[in-house]
């Protein structure tokens, strides 16, 4: 007799066998999605305290008004210039994604360029057409020196803002008059 008929007779013959084995296999998944849910709390919990934070709504463009929301992150993931308040009519000093966290570099002060930032005028000769609020990358002497943008534009000069830290490599390279613009798209 062949192995699946048998078990079909022993099974007619006993039905609490049939129903033991039921039993073992909900007891099984249970255990198992009971062991998945505690797995999802031990990694929640082990991210710890969470914080507010403000995250886009949606993409934000350089020079538009920052829409965006209060969102709990895990502490872990915020990053230490994230902003903790947002003016209502506060506007973006350079392009932001949607559910980016804001943080300070992000938003403008005065006008585009963001408080820290320091702002120098590059003869207008050789670069790109730029537009304010244009995110720009600054090449001195053969090599990528800082990432800024457009913060003003005349028929003379360019107006590029960059970050503090890149102020004394931008002067040295406009010293020697080595500055190239490039338009990041």
């Amino acid at each position: 007799m062949s192995l699946l008929p048998r078990l079909r007779m022993t099974f007619a013959r006993r039905p609490w066998l049939y129903w033991l084995i039921v039993g073992t296999c909900a007891v099984a998944v249970w255990l198992s999605v009971t062991s998945a849910q505690a797995g999802v709390d031990n990694a929640r919990d082990a991210w710890g305290t969470t914080r507010q934070v403000w995250v886009a709504s949606g993409p934000v463009a350089a020079g538009d008004v920052v829409d965006a929301a209060v969102v709990d992150y895990p502490a872990a993931m915020v990053p230490p210039s994230a902003v903790s308040s947002l003016a209502d009519a506060t506007v973006a000093a350079r392009s932001i994604s949607s559910g980016e966290v804001v943080v300070a570099i992000d938003l403008a002060t005065d006008g585009l360029v963001p408080s820290d930032w320091v702002v120098f005028a590059v003869p207008h000769d050789g670069s790109p057409t730029l537009v304010v609020g244009d995110a720009v990358a600054v090449f001195g002497s053969g090599q990528l020196w800082c990432e800024g943008m457009a913060a003003a534009i005349d028929e003379v000069a360019v107006e590029i803002a960059v970050p503090d830290d890149c102020a004394a490599p931008m002067s040295a390279q406009l010293a020697l008059g080595a500055v190239t613009l490039a338009r990041h798209p």
